[in-house]
């Protein structure tokens, strides 16, 4: 503050710059006369003979350029307009504060005008703005296992870009995966997350598990996974040949109700059989199935591995035989293979009933022992390529199968020595049960049927598994449906007694089995034993 009135002989002098202020943000000059259209300046004055009046002398603020990432914002006095070019580029302005976006290396070139005030100074500055390596999907939505149909959430999502310059920072990514369509089916399914920032567009992707529907029917929970062919094409139904696609052994043909067949030439086992439609079973004639969801029944969810540990997976068993024609292995040979032997003195004999080099466990996975000399028929074409998508290939547990002596007796049998059983453990996605796992009671099953004298024991309705339509034409075996009875269908364990043997469950539903001349009909060799898969996958 200074005096406004003064005597005529005092000499006054004005206000310095650090006494003036200015609530823009502009910058005091000097003062001048008013009237005075050069705005010179005067800093004293003598001799005053009247009134006078003295005006201060503004000037627009240097341009400030303050740079955040990809993003520097020029600012100045309040309300002046800012005047910029970018690398050289054209002019353009706009009211302080302004927003320029840079990439790479970038010069700015900035001043500043406003009505009244002499033009801010030309500034410049250049720029080398980090560059956009890529993201990360840090923190996961809080729901990432979803059963099919259930509608998709992404809260909770955190995504991180990096930087070249190792700067990381939280950013707002945007999902492109079409979500509307990411639950219609089971399986393990990648969402898409993408992010761009100064001309560089990236992406990360995370994963959701959708897990197949649980059904409950009364005290039993089934889920549907998968699909197989199974009922005969109901004679309103036109196939379109024309209109096909492979899926792992099969092709696929479009039928007019919008879904797939597969056309089978009927082998059955014996030509009594009848389909579902009352129609028999023909020798020979071409027939087509639909392909249909495969119904699963979930014994445990708590499947425990060969040590008896918890793994905290689901165990599934089909609740029907799914096809015949699949022989457990393909001749009787006792096989060389280095160190796979499984009788005490014999390192190298691999007996036909071996589980982890027989053919119906190379059928059921797609894939053979890396050291197994038969052919590769079934390499990627098997029971699991088939039946699932790659997705839901990814949502089935590689579960660790246990071979050994134990687990080839039933819960209540008397064990003795195996020397065709195995204490290594085989990892599979898809496998057939044991003879202890299907007489197990905490799986649903009742224990081991002692042998009655008629050649099949008591029905036990726990373990009897109908055959399909499919399976019929397959060449699968059907006991009298009129009695209950369904097929008889494989299990994984080599009998103890006889190396061309493997363990089965009668079409009564019996888990005993003689191995003896009179079940010739029963050996590895034979195409009409039903094959009932298993699998694991986790609830969690």
């Amino acid at each position: 503050s200074f005096p406004e009135t003064y005597n005529r002989s005092q000499t006054v002098t004005l206000p310095t710059a650090d006494q003036v202020a200015s609530t823009t943000g502009a910058e005091f000059l000097h003062w001048y006369e008013e009237g005075d259209t050069e705005k010179k300046e005067v800093t004293e004055i003598a001799g005053l003979d009247g009134d006078k009046t003295y005006c201060a002398y503004w000037q627009v603020a240097p341009v400030a350029f303050t740079p955040a990432g990809d993003i520097v914002t020029l600012s100045t006095t309040k309300g002046a307009t800012i005047h910029y070019t970018v690398n050289g580029g054209e002019e353009k302005n706009g009211a302080s504060p302004v927003t320029v976006s840079v990439t790479g290396d970038t010069t700015i070139t900035a001043r500043a005008t406003k009505d009244g005030l002499k033009p801010s100074a030309v500034t410049s500055a250049t720029y080398t703005v980090r560059k956009l390596e890529g993201i990360t999907v840090t923190t996961l939505p809080a729901q990432t296992v979803y059963s099919v149909g259930q509608e998709f959430d992404s809260t909770g999502m955190k995504v991180t870009a990096t930087y070249d310059d190792g700067e990381e920072r939280t950013v707002t990514g945007t999902i492109t995966t079409d979500t509307s369509t990411l639950t219609q089916s089971a399986g393990v399914k990648p969402v898409t997350v993408s992010y761009k920032e100064g001309g560089i567009e990236v992406s990360g992707q995370f994963e959701i598990r959708v897990l197949p529907t649980i059904l409950t029917e009364g005290s039993r929970t089934y889920m549907e996974f998968g699909e197989w062919p199974q009922t005969i094409k109901d004679a309103s139904v036109d196939v379109y040949e024309n209109t096909s696609k492979q899926m792992g052994m099969f092709t696929y043909y479009l039928g007019s109700d919008k879904n797939y067949y597969v056309k089978v030439t009927a082998k059955p086992y014996e030509d009594t059989y009848t389909y579902s439609d009352g129609k028999s079973v023909e020798k020979d004639q071409e027939v087509y199935f639909k392909v249909e969801p495969i119904k699963w029944r979930v014994l445990t969810e708590d499947y425990k591995d060969p040590d008896g540990n918890s793994t905290g997976n689901a165990l599934l068993l089909a609740e029907s035989i799914l096809t015949g024609g699949i022989p457990y292995y393909v001749d009787f040979s006792t096989r060389p293979i280095t160190g796979a032997g499984t009788k005490e003195g014999y390192p190298v004999a691999v007996y036909p009933n071996n589980w982890q080099y027989s053919t119906i466990r190379a059928w059921l996975n797609g894939s053979y022992e890396a050291n197994d000399p038969q052919d590769e028929t079934y390499t990627g074409k098997g029971f699991l390529q088939t039946a699932f998508t790659q997705s839901a290939q990814d949502l089935i547990e590689l579960t660790t199968v246990n071979n050994t002596a134990a687990s080839t007796f039933g819960v209540g049998e008397p064990t003795r020595d195996n020397p065709y059983a195995s204490d290594t453990p085989t990892k599979d996605k898809i496998f057939l049960l044991s003879e202890a796992e299907a007489t197990t009671s905490e799986y649903g099953f009742a224990e081991f049927d002692v042998y009655v004298g008629d050649g099949y024991g008591t029905t036990t309705s726990t373990r009897i598994r109908v055959t399909t339509d499919y399976a019929k034409a397959t060449g699968a075996y059907q006991g009298d449906s009129s009695a209950g009875y369904g097929g008889w269908w494989r299990l994984r364990s080599p009998l103890y007694r006889d190396e061309y043997f493997a363990r089965f469950i009668h079409d009564t539903g019996s888990a005993f089995n003689y191995g003896s001349y009179h079940d010739r009909d029963r050996d590895i060799l034979s195409t009409r034993g039903g094959v009932v898969p298993a699998l694991s996958i986790s609830l969690k």
